[in-house]
């Protein structure tokens, strides 16, 4: 049996996507970047147990 990833909600580079749209305006790569690290940052909290 082959193991396959399942994604539930928004994924980073559809939360990006959203971000960069919101803008209305051309970003640069490092405002992407950032960005991106702070999505990432939120998901992966948002999925972290509380003690």
């Amino acid at each position: 049996m082959e193991g396959k990833s399942i994604t539930f909600g928004s994924t980073g580079l559809d939360l990006l996507a959203f971000a960069l749209g919101a803008t209305g305006q051309p970003q640069d790569l490092a405002w992407l970047t950032e960005r991106y690290l702070e999505i990432l940052r939120e998901l992966v909290q948002a999925e972290e147990p509380t003690p």
